[in-house]
């Protein structure tokens, strides 16, 4: 049997090249995995990572102390299930590889978390955060667009931030988005949120500086608005406003299909644009013309 250490470096690769996982996913794996290992390392009396000879035992016994180890240090049930979770994906791989003969982690349940009622805005609190004056300038035609795409087409933010101009198609007035694992998929939008985003490409050549690094949404840097910076951008607003709700990106996402939903438009179409992992990607299209989704779109959509 390797050193620990090694199967951990197998398994990043895996989950870098053929998972695809994000960067924020990855790092929070190594966070997780590094604090597991810490625990076997106390629990077992050894350094599991240099431990040359086998890997360490990840029997039941082990996974469930380390669930009573987190429960006692106060951790979340949403943090411990997301622990587990990678626990399960790494024993599963070491399982794969013939590493591990069990997948005990598998026999641990996830902690029940309470069913939180999902933040949406009323149509009356959209049109007052997309139509209220914010004054003139790059920067507010800049955040303009951002807050009329993200309500048109129920992007994530992480999405947001990496789109690039060349994959908006004003023609037919559609996205095509790389989303969650590297898979594409089609994102539509009405002609408010497209008159926003023209009236921000007349003025973004004042962000860039230097090369343009082609992405549609910049900082003063002439860098892409990084996913952080556009929650602080849409959280100033909402204070401005007084709007007295939680307001992210995710809550334009979720009040983007409950609208939608409320309007008539057919369910598995929602999940389609929204990009859900159950579903397939871009292939979905094929058998579809654009002009049917959006003829599907602008009847539903609120903002027409």
């Amino acid at each position: 049997m390797g050193i620990v250490r090694n199967y951990l470096d197998e398994f990043w690769n895996y989950l870098t090249i053929e998972k695809r996982f994000s960067n924020n996913t990855l790092q929070a794996y190594r966070v997780d995995l590094s604090q597991f290992c810490e625990f076997l390392t106390e629990f077992t009396g050894k350094n599991v990572l240099e431990n040359p000879k086998e890997l360490p035992s990840l029997d039941l016994l082990t996974v469930r102390g380390f669930a009573n180890h987190l429960h006692r240090q106060g951790f979340s049930k949403s943090t411990m299930g997301r622990k587990l979770a990678a626990i399960r994906t790494f024993s599963r791989f070491l399982c794969r590889h013939n590493y591990l003969t069990q997948n005990s982690a598998a026999l641990v349940p996830t902690p029940k978390l309470p069913k939180k009622l999902v933040e949406v805005l009323q149509p009356d609190e959209v049109k007052q955060l997309l139509e209220t004056d914010t004054g003139a300038g790059p920067v507010a035609a800049r955040d303009i667009a951002i807050w009329e795409m993200l309500y048109a087409t129920g992007l994530r933010v992480g999405e947001l931030s990496n789109l690039k101009t060349q994959r908006i198609d004003f023609e037919g007035n559609s996205i095509t988005v790389i989303g969650k694992g590297q898979k594409e998929r089609l994102v539509l939008f009405g002609e408010k949120a497209a008159t926003a985003t023209r009236v921000y490409l007349d003025c973004r050549r004042e962000f860039i500086k230097g090369n343009d690094p082609e992405f549609l949404f910049l900082n003063l840097k002439g860098r892409r608005l990084s996913e952080t910076r556009i929650r602080q951008i849409l959280r100033k607003r909402v204070r401005q406003l007084s709007i007295f709700k939680k307001v992210t990106p995710h809550t334009l996402r979720h009040s983007f299909a409950t609208h939608l939903l409320i309007s008539g438009a057919d369910l598995r179409f929602i999940q389609e644009l929204l990009g859900h992992s159950s579903l397939s990607t871009t292939q979905k299209y094929a058998h579809l013309k654009i002009d049917e989704l959006l003829r599907t779109y602008q009847k539903a959509h609120p903002r027409k």
